[in-house]
């Protein structure tokens, strides 16, 4: 076997409906947090970074909005005590479960996070121990500040800040997002990692626009298409032709990820594609592997989408994700013109199809590899 060549692939195809909500740029009144825009003044850089994360978007995002709407109308509004609490935490304190303060528009907001004192996992629901105020708080060791005060928390360089929301279970009990877990059954917890050392890397960026450091901690959090490309990697091992039979050894490598892949809801899948070409590269055959999380309903029947998980899962009874460091080979028999065959193509790709008005696909690859077939 010669390999011939490794490529990557990047590229996403989605489409969304954009759903437009009351400006967050003012601090409404009855809250007790500061607006982003007003730590913007400051921090630019640090808010730049930020506004188009995940965070920023937790609320205002179509396909939460779409889970969320449904949840809502099946629970008449119970949805908003355990959903919200996480992607608009500040309602926790504010109470604005019906998201009229436009702090609750901003997701997990600068000044949530910045003003948690404490994190308590020993209490499923309310993890967080907040203290808004003067005081922000951050892992930046004798920072001072004109406009505020300071101080420096070893919570904000641990995972636990993490776990608050990313080990999740339903209302019936069910672990529907356990990436805090998966992390901390791993070597990278044994080691010290943290999920800060991955996601909130130092890059280029002043922390304030004056007397700032030359360095900010990303708080896009990294998700982005060049790390989950590097996290999963994938290699030819072996290929052979006996008779009317093609066979091909394929080995995938959770390579950097410190979570099982694919972490979160089960809607999100790893999809392996392999594929026997012609001379002219047309296709022969096609096989796949999922990797993915199954959750059932009370009547056993597998749960597809997001809000349904939420509601009405009450199983996991399937589980194959790959698991952090986790080397995994596989095996694929091919019999469709077998001496046609000139090459054979591997691709890893990300597999996510959230309802947003309608259903959305969206698919990001993530590893190619071809060879040859001698």
């Amino acid at each position: 076997m010669v390999i011939k060549s490794l490529k990557t692939g990047l590229a996403v195809a989605i489409s969304l409906v954009v759903f437009n909500w009351p400006s967050a740029l003012a601090q409404g009144a009855g809250s007790v947090f500061e607006s982003s825009a007003t730590c913007k003044e400051c921090h630019e850089d640090i808010y730049r970074n930020w506004r188009n994360s995940l965070h920023a978007l937790a609320f205002t995002n179509p396909i939460f909005q779409t889970a969320y709407n449904k949840a809502y109308r099946e629970t008449k509004g119970e949805a908003r005590k355990y959903c919200l609490g996480c992607h608009a935490p500040t309602v926790r304190i504010t109470g604005d479960y019906d998201a009229e303060l436009p702090i609750t528009a901003e997701g997990v907001t600068c000044d949530f996070c910045h003003t948690v004192t404490k994190i308590d996992l020993e209490t499923p629901g309310s993890p967080f121990v907040s203290s808004p105020g003067d005081v922000k708080r951050s892992v930046l060791r004798q920072a001072e500040s004109p406009h505020h005060k300071t101080e420096y928390s070893s919570d904000f360089a641990s995972s636990k800040l993490c776990a608050g929301c990313h080990s999740f279970k339903n209302r019936h009990g069910v672990a529907v997002g356990d990436t805090y877990k998966e992390w901390e059954n791993s070597e990278f917890a044994k080691e010290g990692k943290q999920c800060q050392d991955c996601h909130m890397q130092q890059i280029a960026g002043r922390t304030a626009i004056e007397g700032g450091r030359d360095k900010i901690h990303d708080h896009s959090l990294s998700h982005n298409l060049a790390s989950m490309r590097e996290a999963v990697k994938l290699q030819f091992m072996e290929t052979k032709s006996t008779g009317s039979r093609f066979s091909a050894q394929v080995e995938i490598h959770n390579a950097k990820a410190g979570h099982n892949i694919p972490t979160g809801t089960p809607e999100r899948h790893l999809v392996l594609e392999v594929q026997t070409k012609d001379r002219g590269g047309s296709v022969i055959e096609t096989q796949k592997r999922l990797y993915h999380k199954t959750i059932v309903n009370s009547k056993g029947a597998e749960i597809f989408s997001d809000g349904d998980v939420f509601l009405h899962g009450v199983q996991i009874v399937e589980d194959n994700r790959l698991r952090p460091g986790e080397k995994r080979l596989e095996k694929f028999v091919f019999s469709k013109r077998v001496s046609e065959i000139s090459s054979v193509s591997a691709d890893i790709y990300f597999h996510y199809e959230p309802w947003v008005a309608q259903k959305t696909e969206m698919r990001i690859p993530f590893f190619s590899a071809d060879v040859f077939v001698k």
